[in-house]
């Protein structure tokens, strides 16, 4: 999406969605023709509400900010995740988790500091989206077993490119070369990869199991950054990226994580 900035924001989030919009109405259509599908329910409603209000945001955000700076914010999704699945959920933290979490978010605050003059717009957008996505991620654990996980995730691409494009009607695009529908193409495939997954994780394993797997995402940003934009991260930086690596190892080194053991 951050390849293809020259395109209005909007434009290009309404492009990718009409590209994963095809492919998952295809996928209904398939299925519904051998019979096996599902119904959305209430829920799967919700969530894809949710899901777009935050990949609108997050989206919009891709075009204001690093994505260092943008995963670094989204790092802290754990924290805010599983606070709000013990609170709401009342799902029970271990020790070993709550560390993992702390840390994690102890490293993403380090990584921070240097990005607090960054575009206002962007940071609000990366907040509104944090905890849009935290919200949904609960949303998920409570979906019905019944629930129609590839319905769930059509109606979000709808949303948000409906959302996409009425916000970019009024932007005259300019031309648009066939690399620029290969990446968008792209993007749509990865959209569509990364939501029905973690609806499957978050319907199979309690939130504070997946949520701090999220710290993985700013190490692939922050090479992405500086291998296609030159974004290479400060001392400071590597320092955070130390913390959160270090409580990547203290959740992945639980007792019973991969055996599926309490």
């Amino acid at each position: 999406m951050k390849s293809v900035s020259a395109l209005p924001g909007g434009q290009a989030i309404a492009i990718r969605s009409a590209f994963a919009l095809v492919l998952l109405l295809a996928v209904i259509a398939v299925r519904s023709l051998k019979g096996s599908g599902a119904r959305l329910g209430k829920t799967g409603c919700v969530r894809a509400v949710l899901d777009a209000t935050a990949g609108l945001a997050f989206a919009y955000a891709v075009f204001e900010l690093p994505l260092g700076l943008l995963a670094s914010i989204h790092a802290t999704l754990p924290l805010v995740s599983v606070a709000l699945a013990a609170i709401l959920l009342r799902e029970p933290l271990s020790r070993r988790v709550l560390l993992a979490i702390v840390m994690g978010a102890a490293g993403v605050l380090v990584i921070l500091q240097p990005g607090l003059e960054a575009s206002p717009l962007g940071l609000a957008l990366a907040l509104l989206s944090l905890f849009a996505y935290a919200l949904r991620d609960l949303v998920t654990r409570r979906m019905e077993a019944g629930g129609d996980l590839v319905k769930s995730v059509a109606l979000s691409a709808f949303l948000i490119g409906l959302a996409g494009l009425l916000t970019g009607a009024t932007i005259s695009p300019p031309p648009l070369v066939p690399g620029d529908f290969v990446l968008l193409g792209l993007a749509a495939v990865t959209f569509l990869g990364a939501n029905t997954m973690i609806i499957a994780a978050f319907r199979r394993a309690p939130v504070a199991r997946i949520a701090p797997l999220r710290y993985s995402s700013i190490l692939w940003a922050l090479l992405f950054d500086a291998i296609l934009w030159g974004h290479m991260p400060e001392p400071a930086t590597w320092f955070g990226i130390a913390i959160i690596l270090a409580a990547g190892s203290v959740l992945l080194l639980r007792p019973g994580h991969i055996s599926g053991r309490q």
